[in-house]
């Protein structure tokens, strides 16, 4: 991976609807414009995330999407749906004077990658995806149900904070994450995130997160799990069906998936569903990595193909 050069450039926009994105811009202004689209939904960019962007090669541009992150206001719901991101995404690149780019993202960043591809062909150079989340009724009951037996302690301590005569552990989250009583809303969230961290490397012992302790790391996190939450009620107002309906339009551009054998969040047979949807796509398995981005074998994958389009679309890599 490259070091974390500072920005070239920050700033908000304002996108409407009372809602302003923050972004940056780094790397190279004369390299290959590269958009990245975090996943969550709720998450946010990080400084870690530019380590994957050769800043020689690119001109790489992160933002936080509506009331993710820096974006303003926090955790907010009203007019937050994919069509909204999908927009945003559009003014941003006007905003910044690209004329095409290529669009990366990972896991929820994935699926809104290719949402995006599909709406705005012409403003699009390349794809390239990691962890494909597929936004359907298989994917998030395997989250919230099907993948318990591989953590169950886990589980138990995340299912607990929803009374147990209810079925519905992700309506039960969410009335939690929306409610008045926020010490509630900070234990669903902090358990939530653990029940995360153990999907991420189940059969080991968790790490220790002592900065789940810390008040304003679970206020973000509330924001953070409260659009997560919205956004899977609604199947991230796609579902399986609408992410394959919209693959089906995709314009002729090179496609390249990464996904990690080993991943517990979004199941590899996701990525091989992906790559057999998509006529001349690519699909690279990174051998004993989960859902991190950064495991060595993800990265390596990652900054493979990003390298690849940087040399005028050149796919020459050997399925795994």
């Amino acid at each position: 991976m490259f070091s974390p050069l500072e920005p070239l450039s920050t700033g908000y926009l304002d996108v409407g609807d009372g809602h302003r994105l923050y972004f940056e811009t780094c790397g190279n202004p004369r390299g290959l414009p590269v958009v990245v689209l975090h996943g969550g939904p709720g998450s946010g960019t990080s400084a870690r995330m530019r380590t994957l962007y050769d800043p020689e090669r690119f001109h790489t541009v992160l933002f936080d999407q509506r009331s993710c992150g820096r974006s303003l206001p926090q955790g907010e719901l009203h007019a937050n749906d994919l069509n909204a991101l999908i927009a945003d995404i559009e003014r941003l690149r006007i905003h910044l004077g690209i004329a095409r780019w290529l669009v990366s993202g990972g896991s929820w960043g994935a699926t809104l990658a290719l949402a995006y591809a599909a709406n705005a062909p012409q403003a699009v150079l390349g794809i390239l995806v990691r962890s494909v989340f597929l936004a359907g009724d298989h994917d998030i009951q395997w989250f919230f149900q099907g993948a318990k037996a591989l953590v169950p302690q886990a589980w138990e301590a995340f299912a607990a904070q929803v009374t147990p005569e209810s079925a519905d552990l992700l309506g039960g989250l969410r009335r939690c994450l929306n409610g008045n009583d926020l010490a509630q809303a900070r234990q669903a969230a902090v358990a939530w995130a653990r029940y995360e961290q153990s999907l991420a490397q189940p059969g080991q012992a968790p790490l220790p997160s002592p900065e789940l302790d810390d008040l304003a790391t679970q206020d973000r996190l509330v924001r953070k799990y409260r659009i997560q939450a919205h956004y899977l009620a609604h199947q991230c107002f796609l579902g399986e069906t609408g992410i394959f309906s919209l693959i089906a339009r995709l314009p002729a551009i090179p496609v390249a998936i990464v996904h990690g054998r080993l991943d517990c969040v979004c199941q590899p047979e996701n990525a091989r569903r992906l790559q057999q949807a998509i006529p001349g796509s690519r699909l690279a398995w990174a051998d004993g990595a989960g859902h991190d981005p950064f495991h060595p074998a993800m990265s390596n994958a990652w900054i493979a193909f990003l390298h690849h389009f940087s040399e005028a679309g050149n796919f020459d890599i050997a399925e795994a």
